[in-house]
């Protein structure tokens, strides 16, 4: 089971999980860049080097975009203890980066960011934040998601969902 896989229909708006590479594989550039494949922006841009990755290979993520993808998913240390001991709340603080990649061609897609937000933050959603990052880095959504939301709160472990390989 993913991050995701317990999901439910996403609510009507954008697929969640969807390729920004059109036909002939250039990309959208129309959204500010976000930095997690470049360095800049406030997201976690150095990831790879200060998270941990919580799954030993890649794995089918059943929930974004049913399957289309397969995914790394890396946590900070704070979203790594509350995953390993399947917490019932995740701490303030707590981040997890979920990277995407084409299944038939291994090409980069998408990167969705979770951040657990001091209370009060978006209370219907348990505090989360989420982030929506393309394969060029650019920000495609940040902030409350609703079709991240959508299936998240009903995760059993404060809008996670437990990795099990």
């Amino acid at each position: 089971m993913s991050l995701v896989e317990a999901c439910r229909p996403a609510p009507a708006g954008p697929l969640v999980g969807v390729s920004d590479r059109p036909a002939g594989g250039s990309t959208t550039t129309a959204a500010r860049d976000a930095g997690l494949r470049d360095g800049a922006g406030s997201l976690p841009s150095d990831y790879r080097a200060t998270f941990t990755k919580v799954n030993k290979v890649r794995f089918v993520s059943s929930g974004h975009a049913a399957g289309r993808w397969d995914v790394d998913v890396w946590a900070n240390e704070a979203a790594q203890k509350a995953l390993a001991s399947r917490a019932r709340e995740a701490p303030v603080g707590a981040v997890v980066v979920q990277e995407h990649y084409e299944k038939s061609s291994g090409l980069a897609g998408p990167v969705m960011v979770m951040e657990k937000r001091a209370q009060g933050y978006a209370p219907e959603h348990g505090d989360w934040r989420w982030a929506i990052v393309g394969s060029q880095g650019q920000l495609v959504r940040d902030g409350v998601v609703d079709s991240c939301a959508g299936c998240h709160d009903d995760a059993p472990m404060d809008g996670l969902f437990p990795i099990v390989e």
